[in-house]
C-alpha cells in the first residue's frame, strides 16, 4: 500500500481537510471491493433462513401486492422490505435472493468505507478501512442474511461522507444528497438514529458560521421528525415506552424479555469480540445460549485469549492514533454512546442486548483499527495485520463451512418431514411455525404449538394432548427453544413420554416422529 498521507494534526487546517483519490488509492479500493464481492457471494444460499430472516420474508410481502400499510407497519426496516420486495418479484423467494440485496449493500460498503475514512482521517486509514471492510467477518455475516443491517452500516458510511463535506463547505447539492442518504439510512433500520448526534458534532465544527448551522441543523431535524411520523403509531404499539421511565421501577412479576439474555455482564464483552471476529470464532451463539458457564469458554480459550490479545493492543493503539487526530470525541459518540444506549434498553426491559442494534457504530470500529495499523511501525503493522488476518481467515472458515456456528437448518428439517410423512400424519411447530410455514411444501397441516406451556407441566401435557389428536402420527420440530425453555422442559417431557419415537438432530432443530395406533380422527393418546 502506498505509504504516503496527509499530516496527521494540522492545526491550521480545517478539522475536515479536502481528499483527491490517487489513481493507486482507486485501484486497491476497487481491489478490496472486487474481494468483497467475492467473499459476500459465495455460499450466499447455502445456509438455511433463520427465524428472523423468515419475518422479513413475510414483511416484503414477497409473493403480493406491496402496499402503504406494508411499508409504515414495519418499524424495523422498511425501505429494506421494500427493497426485498423488488428483488424477489423478480428472482423469486429462495435463499440466494432474499440475501441479494444485503450482498450488494455489503460490496458497496467497500468503497464507502474508504469514502468516509478519507475525509475522516486520512488516505492511508482509507486504504487500510477498505481492505477491513472487505474481509470483516462481522460484515460478511450481515452480508450474507436477509436482514437490513448490511444496508444500514452502508448508509452509515454514505452519510457520514456526505455530513463530512457538507461541514467542510455547505452546498445545497451536498446538504440534499445527506438528507436523502440520512432518510434512507433511518428507513433501512431505526438505529441509524445513533449517529445523528455525531453528524450535528461535525456540522457545527465551523464555530465561525455556528448561529446560521444550528438553524441549518434545526431544519433538518424536524424534517427528520416529520418524516418519521407515518412510522409512529407503529411504534408506539410495538415497544413498550413506559419502561424507559427513570422513575419506574419493574414489577417482580414482570419477566425479561429474552430471559437471561435480556442483559449479561458479558455482553459488552462479547459485542466487542463479535465486532472484531464476527460470530463464528470462539463459541457459536447456539452454545453460548445452551451454557454461557466457564466450561464453555474454557474449550475456546485460545480463540478468545488471541482476539482479546491481538483487538487489545489495535484497540489502544488506535485510541491513541484518534487522540492524535483530535477524533476520541467523535469516536466517543460514534461507538461508547450507542453501547451505553442499548444497555440501558437492556437493563429497562425495554429491548434485549444484541451486537446487531449497534451495527451503527461498527465503521467506526474498523476506522479506529485502521488508525492503529497505520500509526505502528512497519514491522509491527505488518505483524498485527497478519493476526488479524489469521483469526479472520479462521473465522470465515467457520462461517462457510462448519455448521456448528450455521443457522438453524429448518431446511433440513422440513426435507425430511416432507420426505417421510405420511397421509394422516401432522406437523406440529414448536417455536417453529414460521420457518416451516417458509420450507415445508408437503400435504400434511402445519399446527403450532407455544413453548411457553413447557413452564407450567400441569398444562403441558394436556396441551400436546390436543395437539396431537385425530393424527395416526405427529412430526414434533422444536427450534430456539432458549427463550421460552432455557433449562429445556419440553425436550426431557416428549424423550419422556415417547420413548419408542423417532428422533432427528439438524444443526439448531430438533426433530420427534410419534406415531400412534389409532385411526385419523381419534385422540391420540398420551403415555
Amino acid at each position: 500500500m502506498n505509504q504516503k498521507s496527509e499530516p496527521l494534526d494540522s492545526r491550521s487546517s480545517p478539522p475536515f481537510a479536502p481528499f483527491v483519490p490517487s489513481p493507486a488509492f482507486a485501484w486497491s479500493v476497487l481491489a478490496a471491493t472486487v474481494v468483497a464481492a467475492a467473499l459476500r457471494f459465495y455460499r450466499l444460499g447455502a445456509q438455511s433462513l433463520w427465524i428472523d430472516e423468515v419475518l422479513t420474508w413475510y414483511s416484503a410481502n414477497v409473493g403480493s401486492a406491496f402496499g402503504v400499510r406494508d411499508l409504515t407497519g414495519n418499524v424495523h426496516g422498511p425501505l429494506y422490505a421494500l427493497l426485498v420486495h423488488a428483488v424477489a418479484s423478480l428472482r423469486g423467494s429462495d435463499e440466494w435472493t432474499l440475501r441479494l440485496p444485503s450482498a450488494l449493500c455489503g460490496v458497496a460498503t467497500v468503497p464507502a468505507m474508504a469514502w468516509v475514512a478519507a475525509r475522516w482521517l486520512g488516505r492511508r486509514e482509507a486504504e487500510w478501512a477498505a481492505w477491513l471492510a472487505a474481509v470483516s467477518p462481522f460484515l460478511v455475516w450481515y452480508s450474507q442474511e436477509a436482514r437490513p443491517y448490511a444496508m444500514l452500516i452502508l448508509f452509515t458510511c454514505v452519510s457520514g461522507a456526505l455530513m463530512l463535506e457538507l461541514s467542510r463547505a455547505a452546498r445545497a447539492r451536498t446538504a440534499f444528497a445527506w438528507t436523502t442518504a440520512s432518510i434512507v439510512g433511518l428507513l433501512a433500520n431505526p438505529s441509524f438514529a445513533f449517529v445523528l448526534p455525531l453528524h450535528l458534532r461535525w456540522w457545527l465544527a465551523d464555530s465561525g458560521a455556528r448561529a446560521r448551522r444550528m438553524r441549518f441543523a434545526a431544519i433538518a431535524g424536524v424534517a427528520l421528525a416529520a418524516l418519521a411520523l407515518p412510522w409512529a403509531p407503529q411504534a408506539l404499539r410495538t415497544w413498550d415506552w413506559q419502561r424507559l421511565h427513570p422513575g419506574r421501577e419493574r414489577a417482580a412479576s414482570e419477566e425479561r424479555l429474552r430471559g437471561a439474555a435480556t442483559f449479561h455482564a458479558a455482553a459488552l464483552p462479547f459485542a466487542i469480540h463479535s465486532f472484531a471476529v464476527g460470530y463464528t470464532l470462539g463459541p457459536s451463539l447456539r452454545e453460548l445460549i445452551a451454557d454461557s458457564s466457564a466450561c464453555t469458554l474454557a474449550r475456546h480459550a485460545l480463540e478468545i485469549a488471541a482476539t482479546a490479545l491481538v483487538f487489545a493492543g489495535l484497540g489502544f493503539a488506535g485510541l491513541a492514533a484518534l487522540r492524535r487526530r483530535r477524533r476520541l470525541g467523535d469516536a466517543a459518540l460514534w461507538l461508547a454512546a450507542p453501547a451505553a444506549v442499548v444497555s440501558w434498553f437492556a437493563l429497562s426491559n425495554f429491548k434485549a442486548f444484541r451486537p446487531r442494534y449497534l451495527a451503527a457504530s461498527y465503521p467506526a470500529f474498523l476506522l479506529l483499527i485502521a488508525a492503529a495499523l497505520v500509526d505502528l511501525k512497519p514491522r509491527a503493522r505488518w505483524i498485527m495485520a497478519g493476526a488479524v488476518a489469521v483469526l479472520w481467515a479462521a473465522s470465515l472458515s467457520h462461517h462457510y463451512f462448519d455448521p456448528r456456528y450455521g443457522k438453524d437448518d429448518h431446511r433440513g428439517a422440513a426435507a425430511l418431514v416432507a420426505a417421510r410423512a405420511v397421509a394422516g400424519e401432522k406437523v406440529l411447530a414448536v417455536n417453529s411455525i414460521d420457518p416451516m410455514i417458509y420450507y415445508y411444501r408437503g400435504p400434511l397441516p402445519l399446527v403450532p404449538f407455544w413453548l411457553g406451556f413447557a413452564s407450567d407441566p400441569p398444562r403441558l401435557d394436556p396441551r400436546l394432548d390436543q395437539a396431537m389428536s385425530g393424527a395416526s402420527g405427529v412430526w414434533v420440530v422444536l427450534s430456539r427453544p432458549e427463550d421460552l425453555d432455557p433449562a429445556g422442559r419440553f425436550a426431557r417431557r416428549m424423550d419422556s413420554r415417547y420413548p419408542g419415537a423417532e428422533r432427528f438432530a439438524f444443526e439448531g432443530v430438533r426433530v420427534w416422529h410419534v406415531k400412534f395406533d389409532v385411526a385419523p380422527g381419534t385422540a391420540a393418546a398420551g403415555n
